[in-house]
């Protein structure tokens, strides 16, 4: 398959299970970086595991849609993109259960990284004496985020970043124009889930935001030119559109619903959309802000002159935005931003967090 193909150390670990020639681990950690393939292989390795000795021919379609009755999939739902210690606790009420009709039930945990303390705790022990019939499949960004107890318990899968060629083609694939497919891929320092965003709607609006934060520092001005404004209004676009979709999946749920349950459904339902809605405002804001923080990289090349590692049609410009500015300078403002961005990753105020950024951005390289 395509994802393996792509990453030789996950090939080599992975095709013998997948293929039926060798026994799969009871618990695996895929780590590298979003949009790598991590979850396309899970479903490849879940479909594999819960196809052995099965006759219905469906198993890899209903794995695709969540559907299979042995395989359980979380995605991070909290506010702030964490696992809910309740989803950790469903997990593990369901592990000792014996299979539905495979062999053998699959648990995947997106976002195992993102685990808080009360998730991790209450998982540690099904980790560590899962029944024979369980395999769970933790993805994460890196192994150097997941707990100690964790990483110890789970053979590690590494997935390499893929390159801009590889990313622009997969945007391609789903429908994006090969001009910007290939613009996207390139800006988004090899994370597949960052070129969706900016090839999103509202990527354009994100990219120009970020672009803008950055040029106004470099000229003195980010603090009268105001770009956060545009930041905070694209990264609200975004947030109402992950609000609609998961509105919309609800709907199509509840039309099939037992009346007694719809209240009840609605409920969830909304506030699963306003957590969504909140993670895509945090993840779109962080977006803009990589965007100006890789432009002032790109000035600092340029600075020091480290022009041939630069994209030869914006070189010029590029050592003309660095003429005049230390390279220490540029420097402090770039680690300005890498502040405001684990900043927004709490629970602070969106638009002022940008705005004192644009002050200090101001000050640092005036």
């Amino acid at each position: 398959m395509e994802s393996l193909d792509a990453h030789p150390h996950v090939k080599a670990i992975l095709g013998p299970v997948i293929e039926g020639r060798a026994t799969a681990s009871h618990a695996y950690l895929f780590h590298g970086p979003p949009g790598c393939g991590r979850a396309e292989v899970a479903e490849a390795l879940a479909t594999a595991l819960l196809d052995v000795g099965s006759d219905r021919g469906d198993t890899a379609t209903r794995v695709a849609a969540r559907s299979h009755p042995d395989l359980s999939w979380i995605r991070p739902e909290g506010a702030n993109g964490e696992i809910l210690v309740d989803d950790v606790r469903d997990i593990v009420g369901s592990v000792p259960m014996t299979p539905f009709e495979a062999k053998c039930r699959v648990f995947v945990i997106e976002g195992a990284d993102r685990m808080n303390d009360s998730s991790a705790n209450a998982f540690l022990k099904t980790l560590e004496e899962p029944p024979a019939h369980a395999h769970l499949i933790l993805i994460a960004d890196a192994t150097t985020t997941v707990l100690p107890t964790i990483l110890s318990r789970c053979q590690s899968v590494r997935f390499e970043p893929p390159t801009a060629a590889a990313l622009a083609k997969r945007l391609e694939r789903e429908g994006i124009a090969p001009d910007r497919a290939e613009q996207c891929a390139r800006a988004s320092g090899g994370d597949g889930t960052r070129a969706r965003l900016l090839a999103s709607e509202n990527g354009l609006a994100l990219q120009h935001a970020g672009q803008e934060l950055a040029r106004g520092a470099l000229r003195g001005g980010a603090a009268t030119a105001r770009p956060w404004l545009e930041i905070i209004s694209a990264a609200s676009e975004r947030g109402k559109a992950a609000f609609a979709e998961v509105e919309a999946g609800a709907e199509a749920r509840l039309e099939f619903a037992a009346k007694s349950e719809k209240k009840r459904l609605q409920r969830e339902a909304e506030e699963r959309g306003k957590r969504a809605s909140r993670r895509a405002e945090s993840a779109a804001a962080d977006l803009a802000l990589f965007i100006a923080e890789a432009h002032l990289r790109d000035v600092h090349r340029a600075a020091v002159g480290a022009v041939d590692v630069l994209p030869p049609e914006q070189a010029a410009v590029l050592v003309s935005e660095a003429g005049g500015i230390r390279p220490s300078d540029l420097r402090h403002a770039i680690e300005r931003i890498e502040q405001t961005r684990r900043a927004l990753t709490l629970n602070v105020n969106r638009e002022l967090a940008i705005e004192s950024l644009a002050h200090q951005l101001d000050g640092a390289l005036s």
